[in-house]
């Protein structure tokens, strides 16, 4: 009995191991896309006034306040992709700032989209 004991626990460790190693998580980036949206419809109900009251309300700069909402320039797409994306814990396929540096320095959906297809967070 102490050999099935033993095997048991031996079995749920490596179980427990194996399900640690596939744990997928929302990107970093598709968090911050998350945020922007949540704010957005903040701002949409009323409850703050513009992005300066936003700021104000919750702490933040102005400009990273603009930072994260600008992520709502993206083409809807994108955006998709962006939300769907999950890594491994310690992974990040782009930072928001390499983000906003690559794919948001136009507001062309097109040239967007072919900048997105560079960056290789797919």
């Amino acid at each position: 009995m102490d050999n099935d004991v033993v095997a048991f626990g031996t079995k749920s460790r490596k179980r427990a191991a194996a399900a640690r190693a596939e744990r997928r998580y929302p990107a970093r980036v598709a968090r911050q896309l998350a945020l922007a949206h949540a704010l957005q419809r903040r701002v949409d109900a009323g409850e703050f006034a513009d992005y300066a009251d936003m700021a104000r309300a919750l702490g933040f700069t102005r400009a990273r306040v603009t930072q994260i909402m600008d992520l709502l320039l993206l083409a809807a797409d994108i955006q998709e992709e962006i939300l769907h994306l999950e890594v491994a814990p310690g992974a990040q396929p782009i930072s928001e700032r390499a983000l906003r540096e690559r794919v948001l320095k136009s507001f062309d959906w097109r040239e967007q989209r072919r900048q997105w297809a560079q960056v290789g967070a797919k």
